[in-house]
């Protein structure tokens, strides 16, 4: 089962790319800004982050509340919101750790960026379900518009393989 897709212009998925690249070998992250619809949800902006995390910078991230509500207040003043969040996995698959499904919200997409020596190599799209007294991640499509026609995977935008 999948959510709905959470769709980036090329301009702002290569914003995203380069933040999380520019955070290696530590973890980056971000607040994504824009459009939900009942099919999809529209990024308009990608703000950086600031992760609070000092001792295991490389494994775990605490984006700062503060860059949450500035994201909040900039997109209600344009009548957006925010739509989810990213971060980057240094040197681990673009999957959710159970740290990261410890710590979600259900209603945000959560975009993990897989880095390895300093370049992006995969990028995947989540969504958090609740069901009980558990919850998990459930994979959303990440599309890329006006990005290079279907079948071409340059190395630094290349989506994991399932």
């Amino acid at each position: 089962m999948r959510t709905k897709a959470l769709c980036f212009t090329d301009e702002l998925f290569q914003r995203m790319r380069q933040l999380a690249e520019a955070s290696y070998p530590y973890e980056g992250c971000g607040v994504l800004v824009g459009r939900p619809t009942a099919t999809e949800a529209v990024v308009s902006q990608v703000v950086e982050g600031h992760n609070l995390v000092s001792d295991r910078r490389h494994d775990r991230y605490e984006l700062d509340p503060r860059d949450i509500i500035q994201a909040e207040r900039s997109a209600r003043e344009r009548g957006e919101e925010v739509v989810g969040f990213f971060h980057t996995h240094p040197d681990h698959p673009a999957r959710p750790s159970q740290f990261d499904t410890d710590r979600a919200w259900p209603g945000y997409h959560y975009v993990v960026i897989a880095v390895q020596e300093g370049r992006q190599v995969a990028a995947t799209a989540w969504c958090l379900e609740e069901s009980g007294p558990t919850s998990s991640f459930l994979e959303a499509d990440l599309e890329v518009l006006g990005a290079a026609p279907s079948g071409y995977n340059p190395p630094d935008l290349v989506a994991e393989e399932r």
